[in-house]
């Protein structure tokens, strides 16, 4: 007897919780001010304003001062089944990730400035990735990358939307322009 309440009220609670997550929240006056008052809690993924926009990361390598094709770095990977409760390999994705985000937050901010985003953590980490972890073209003394974002028009179409577009910086040494602002001012 016990253990079917015990079932019936963590499957209700469960029902109730799922309900609670619907995005329209036409349940939410009846489970939490109405006569159930059943405390559930509030996991609306994505809200209140859900991602619409894909981000990519492309770059290309300059080999004697022309520019090569760009290429995209792929920033989310497919993940295994067990990621849901073990993801170890999920840190650099999510860093990349993270600075892509960062960089066009940064490039929104400053409009048409690229200079000040050069000395962001976000443009550099991007910039020391391409440089140090990607293959580059044979003789290629610089690189360049462009942040896009794309998102559906229709079920057969998507719109590419360009964001910024980085200075080219070389494959050895520092990534950030000498003409850069500095850190400390």
């Amino acid at each position: 007897m016990k253990t079917a309440a015990v079932t019936t009220s963590l499957a209700a609670w469960l029902v109730a919780t799922a309900v609670a997550q619907i995005p329209e929240q036409r349940f939410d006056g009846l489970l939490r001010r109405g006569k159930l008052r059943i405390p559930t809690p509030n996991w609306r993924f994505f809200g209140p304003n859900p991602g619409v926009k894909d981000a990519h990361l492309l770059y290309r390598d300059i080999t004697d001062g022309k520019p090569g094709e760009w290429l995209e770095v792929p920033i989310v990977q497919d993940r295994p089944w067990y990621a849901l409760a073990w993801n170890a390999r999920n840190r650099s994705p999510k860093a990349l990730f993270d600075a892509t985000q960062h960089t066009l937050a940064q490039a929104v901010a400053f409009g048409s400035a690229v200079l000040p985003v050069t000395t962001a953590s976000g443009y550099r980490l991007l910039a020391r990735y391409i440089q140090l972890h990607l293959p580059h073209s044979l003789g290629a003394s610089h690189s360049q990358f462009m942040l896009l974002h794309s998102y559906p028009t229709s079920p057969e179409d998507r719109n590419i939307e360009p964001v910024f577009v980085s200075l080219e910086f070389p494959l050895e040494g520092d990534v950030t322009p000498a003409e850069a602002p500095s850190l400390a001012a």
